[in-house]
């Protein structure tokens, strides 16, 4: 049976996470928080942000898997 490193896998979707946030949002958006709407916004870019780094995830855990299907 094949082993996942989980550690690996969550390190490298917080990174993509960290990156797709800065990458769409700026910081006057952030300190312009004032009422529903502009926090649906920026929560709109955490969403991205998230879906960036669920990607990332597969992707890495994908790659291993078939790293380790040629190794053997």
């Amino acid at each position: 049976m094949r082993k996942i490193d989980w550690k690996d896998v969550g390190k490298r979707a917080a990174k993509t996470f960290a990156q797709a946030f800065i990458a769409t949002i700026s910081i006057e958006q952030v300190t312009s928080i004032a009422d529903a709407e502009s926090a649906k916004i920026v929560l709109g870019y955490m969403l991205i942000a998230g879906t960036s780094a669920g990607i990332s995830a597969v992707w890495n855990m994908a790659a291993g898997y078939m790293q380790k299907d040629k190794e053997a």
